[in-house]
């Protein structure tokens, strides 16, 4: 009966004797405490952030010239560089790997029970990863299951030599693009290209009423069930508050911030944020994300498992009422917002870009 009330995966994770942050957030990933995981001969940390238990992230470092030990799982994987140059390798069958380099600003997947190993070329390499191996423990309950399966997800990985060549598909049901690796996203997600994915797809996302002037772009990689969106507004504007459900973990791309969350009813909490920050707002919490850069803000999204086949899972929903939607309109939202966001602009130097009819209720 006693195993049956642990976490699978907490044990697992305590098990592997390296530094576990947990919070709301990481102000730096570039500066996270790592400590040596001998399971992967790499300096790493989880990241378990507003007790999020369907995914989880770890950040891993691989020393300059040193790769890490082979590894398979059956859960998903999302990677993104944070710093230097480098190299992984994917098979089923060791006579077909299939390697790709990559850099900071890199974003892929690992297909579910592929071996795996990531190389360090001129410097040490750092990487964010996030996982849904909560969920799978937590469902499965053993570990050799999870580790040592030889079950090959032919259908999304086949050993294909241009796997990883960064070609990408739209896809109009999916809303977005499917891809298998983005080789600089810097580059890559801009407002321009944002156009004209929507133009490909027919179908903007409904999530761009998030915010005045917002651009984004949903990708799939891997044909993983852990999508991820790219989502970036304009200089001098914020986002509506909204709620979803939990493991959002947003990694910030460039720029500086600062966001409110709060859940309903109680005090709002403040983070501040500028590139590399992480930070995962609490399940069903309302958030509330704001620019305070001379520059454009973006942001990466790694989203919990199962977003793509039940999206309406993520708790999104139409106005607020009560309790009885997801999302506060900008006519509707506590005026103290709008005069705090105004008063760190002009400490900044900066104006506000938010059209005064944006407050104004519409007539029914």
């Amino acid at each position: 009966m006693e195993s049956f009330q642990r976490n699978p995966y907490l044990t697992w994770q305590r098990s592997q004797k390296i530094p576990i942050h947990t919070g709301y957030y990481v102000e730096d990933l570039r500066k996270l405490q790592l400590g040596f995981w001998q399971e992967r001969n790499a300096n790493g940390a989880f990241v378990n952030l507003s007790n999020a238990q369907v995914n989880d992230a770890y950040v891993l470092e691989v020393p300059r010239g040193e790769k890490t030990n082979p590894r398979r799982q059956l859960f998903d994987e999302s990677i993104m560089i944070i710093a230097g140059h480098g190299a992984t390798s994917v098979w089923y069958d060791k006579g077909r790997k299939r390697s790709f380099e990559w850099q900071e600003g890199s974003v892929f997947a690992i297909p579910p029970n592929a071996w795996h190993e990531h190389y360090a070329m001129d410097s040490a390499a750092r990487f964010v990863a996030v996982t849904s191996a909560p969920l799978y423990m937590q469902l499965f309950n053993n570990n050799d299951y999870i580790f040592n399966n030889d079950y090959q997800f032919t259908e999304r990985f086949a050993s294909e030599e241009n796997y990883f060549d960064g070609s990408f598909s739209c896809r109009p049901g999916f809303n977005g693009i499917e891809t298998n690796f983005i080789a600089d996203v810097r580059p890559f997600f801009t407002k321009e290209n944002a156009a004209k994915i929507d133009e490909a797809v027919a179908q903007p996302l409904k999530n761009k009423d998030r915010a005045h002037d917002m651009f984004a772009i949903r990708v799939r990689f891997a044909r993983t069930m852990m999508m991820l969106h790219f989502s970036g507004w304009a200089v001098g504007t914020y986002k509506k508050a909204h709620r979803h459900g939990p493991g959002f973990n947003i990694v910030i791309i460039d720029g500086e911030g600062y966001s409110l969350m709060w859940e309903e009813g109680k005090p709002r909490e403040r983070i501040d944020w500028h590139e590399y920050s992480l930070f995962v707002p609490p399940m069903m919490w309302f958030h509330q994300h704001f620019s305070t850069s001379p520059k454009p803000i973006r942001f990466l999204a790694f989203h919990p498992p199962g977003m793509l086949a039940f999206p309406g899972w993520s708790g999104e929903g139409s106005h607020f009422i009560g309790k009885g939607a997801n999302q506060i309109e900008y006519f509707d939202e506590d005026r103290e917002i709008r005069r705090l966001f105004e008063e760190e602009l002009f400490r900044k130097g900066l104006r506000s870009s938010m059209p005064s009819e944006i407050y104004v209720k519409p007539e029914v």
